[in-house]
């Protein structure tokens, strides 16, 4: 294993502060929107017309952020994924960089992002640092032509992702970010009952996803966090995906607990003082008169099991003229799709596609792999990602200014066809 003998000038990401409430898109809308479409479009058909494994090789993968969501989910999975050659692990903290090398062997370790940029070359890099660097380490990345696999969000502000995409095009590369919710046989399974018509017509659905906020960072709680960005993304990513992209918003969100106590995995228990949203929900306009509601928080009992395949609690609903649909789990854990409708006996409910495949929260970097080693279409794009971002923002917005804020994003809908 190559290991980075000193910590050289470089990059500091892990202790860095954003702000949240940015909410303008860009002052030319209609351009903006056409440089993305034109990103996506022109990166994909690249990885189709040259898929890599065509070359008899693997994904070359870098990842940086060896916190406990690479411990213990990302790294283990692209470690054993069939289109990644892991070649390099990044982290500020010099033991966990090691620790996680060690254990898969990985060849090379790097301290900070310049450092591991001008080091062992590789395709992709996924990036599982905390929240409030997300954006600085992918720009860093885009910058030096790779391609990047982001944990949700890309960035804080809209005008940082804006950057981001218009940096993709000019390198000719491509970012694509958690949440992985579409790429689930329960999410495709949906849709297309959606667009069957058994249901009738959806006019409306709910979705929730919380837990008591027994965090291991302090900045879960501090602005760049928060249980929206942290938990409520993968609602607004699924209902936005099932419905459509989002017109307006309203939003509310408080500060239950001005105080919390985070449980480091290699350190103390600490208390921090809380700034940002651990109790949020929100009202998300879709187009033909169609509304969602999304709640979310760190105030939420949190006694299920999300590995539980029997248990029967529902986290999103659809409300349609004929019939009822429910998922069964979480929508990043889901375990299957229950439906009622017009004509069933005693309106009974009905369980369907209770297998997840391959589906994974944690296995976009590899999804993404496997994507650009084979040329297959990526459910996931960057103007999804961008269009959760201004909802979600907008969200925040909303409590802030007490109105409905429009969302002016798209993306190509519907994802299923």
């Amino acid at each position: 294993m190559r290991i980075e003998k000193r910590r050289t000038a470089g990059r500091d990401y892990g202790g860095m502060e954003a702000i949240i409430m940015s909410n303008e898109l860009t002052t030319d809308r209609r351009g903006f929107l056409k440089t993305v479409a034109a990103a996506s479009v022109a990166a994909e058909a690249r990885f189709a017309d040259k898929p890599l494994s065509a070359a008899g090789r693997k994904i070359k993968v870098g990842h940086i952020g060896c916190g406990n969501v690479a411990m213990n989910a990302y790294v283990p999975d692209i470690a054993a994924c069939p289109y990644i050659e892991l070649v390099s692990t990044c982290d500020l903290i010099a033991s966990r960089a090691e620790h996680i090398a060690k254990k898969h062997g990985i060849p090379n370790c790097y301290y900070n992002i310049d450092s591991m940029l001008a080091g062992a070359s590789f395709d992709l890099l996924v990036n599982t640092t905390a929240m409030p660097a997300h954006f600085e380490v992918n720009l860093a990345a885009l910058e030096a032509g790779r391609n990047v696999w982001s944990e949700k969000p890309m960035g804080l502000r809209l005008a940082e992702v804006k950057q981001l995409l218009e940096m993709a095009q000019r390198k000719g590369v491509q970012i694509w970010p958690a949440p992985t919710v579409v790429t689930s046989p329960q999410f495709r399974f949906m849709a297309e009952t959606i667009v069957s018509g058994k249901l009738g017509k959806i006019y409306s659905a709910h979705a929730t996803y919380g837990h008591e906020g027994k965090l291991w960072s302090r900045w879960f709680f501090q602005k760049g966090g928060g249980s929206l960005y942290d938990l409520g993304v993968y609602n607004v990513g699924t209902l936005t995906g099932l419905l459509g992209p989002a017109k307006s918003v309203v939003g509310m969100y408080g500060v239950s607990n001005p105080m919390r106590t985070v449980h480091p995995h290699d350190g103390p228990p600490g208390d921090v003082y809380v700034t940002s949203d651990d109790n949020t929900m929100l009202i998300i306009e879709h187009d033909n008169a169609v509304f969602s509601h999304i709640q979310t928080g760190y105030t939420y009992f949190s006694g299920r099991d999300d590995k539980d395949i029997s248990a029967t609690d529902y986290t999103i609903d659809f409300t349609g003229t004929d019939g009822l649909m429910h998922l069964v789990g979480y929508d990043w854990a889901p375990h299957g799709v229950d439906i009622t409708y017009r004509g069933q006996p005693n309106l009974k409910m009905e369980r369907f596609c209770t297998d997840p495949g391959r589906y994974t929260w944690q296995y976009g970097a590899s999804y993404i792999a496997e994507c650009m080693a084979t040329g297959k279409k990526s459910l996931i794009t960057a103007e999804h990602g961008l269009h959760i971002l201004e909802v979600m923002n907008a969200a925040l917005q909303s409590q802030e200014t007490g109105r409905r804020v429009k969302v002016e994003s798209t993306f190509k809908w519907p994802i299923i066809t």
